[in-house]
């Protein structure tokens, strides 16, 4: 092999450590060697229980436990982590993925390494399925539909305006932070559905069946999914798409990472107006109902780039608006 194509598949190959000091982690790596179009140069191993019962395995060093990662992960240029957790080791799942998104590691789930609960979405949340060509077709379907609509609707947009502000004093559309891609902070638009400054005094809280706070024109509107319709201009800037996790607001959001496992793994797509977990969830009151969009929402990301199931969502949110489901 010359010196030229050497060097142009080390910088193909990936840093990559395996998480996980068993069995498992072992055969991982003898699949990894013998299978080198998956790009993966792996480091060593980590492990998790902080103790070494041995050093090497083929030659291929464990480098250390969790409280060693940032080091490994600087003075080895780490950008893969590749998590395959043995029963015993189940109980250092959440630091792990703590550890990889505080030191900007990507990672994959191997195996049965992650909760049961969430083990047919988890697969492979993070793959390479998710490339520049399939969100730049999107990114066109998402930015000219929203331009389409803006001008459809734009007379709706109008009736809706003077009926917002003939019922209640107040501004007409309502702004609030939300995480987007990537954990971007943005601004989601929407039609004011609730009485001016409705978080004065209790501050952030979730919105309820039958809210006191919700105007008559605001109930009407969210039955029929208008409030959402100005998160079209989020889509024409780029922040939102058509279909995706609803973006959380960060107040929440900073408190469900700390309860459910990969939450933040929603992350990794722009969020969206309508999605799986809004077609096929109830609405969420309690933090059970969160997960279970939480596991919706991974599915989605998993499976994105099926135009199949795209087309269910949005169907499904069509029927949503015609029977006046939403809430």
């Amino acid at each position: 092999m010359s010196s030229s194509l050497a060097i142009t598949d080390s910088r193909i190959l990936k840093n990559t450590v395996i998480v996980g000091w068993n069995v498992e982690a072992a055969n991982l790596y003898d699949r990894i060697i013998s299978t080198p179009a998956l790009g993966y140069h792996v480091r060593g191993f980590i492990n998790p229980n902080g103790f070494q019962e041995r050093s090497h395995y083929k030659n291929v060093p464990v480098l250390g436990g969790l409280d060693t990662f940032k080091n490994v992960v600087e003075r080895l240029d780490i950008t893969r982590a590749l998590v395959i957790l043995s029963p015993r080791e189940k109980q250092y799942l959440s630091a792990v993925i703590s550890e990889c998104n505080k030191h900007g590691v990507e990672y994959r789930i191997v195996g049965d390494a992650f909760e049961d609960d969430y083990a047919h979405v988890i697969r492979d949340v993070i793959r390479e399925a998710l490339i520049p060509r399939d969100f730049g077709l999107r990114r066109m379907v998402d930015f000219s539909g929203a331009l389409i609509l803006m001008i459809l609707l734009f007379p709706l947009f109008i009736i809706v305006a003077i009926a917002i502000k003939l019922e209640s004093p107040g501004p007409i559309f309502y702004s609030q932070q939300r995480y987007g891609r990537d954990g971007r902070i943005f601004a989601v638009h929407k039609f004011r559905s609730m009485v001016q400054d409705a978080e004065v005094k209790s501050g952030p809280v979730w919105a309820q069946k039958k809210d006191p706070r919700i105007t008559g024109m605001g109930r009407i509107m969210r039955k029929t999914r208008v409030d959402e319709l100005p998160q079209l201009m989020n889509i024409l800037k780029g922040e939102m798409s058509f279909i995706g996790p609803r973006p959380e607001r960060p107040f929440f959001a900073d408190s469900f990472k700390k309860q459910i496992p990969f939450y933040m793994n929603r992350l990794k797509v722009r969020p969206g107006i309508t999605g799986l977990a809004q077609v096929t969830v109830g609405y969420d009151e309690t933090i059970e109902d969160v997960k279970d969009k939480i596991r919706k929402d991974l599915e989605y990301i998993e499976y994105c780039d099926s135009w199949r199931m795209n087309f269910r969502i949005i169907t499904k949110t069509i029927k949503t608006i015609l029977l006046l489901e939403g809430q």
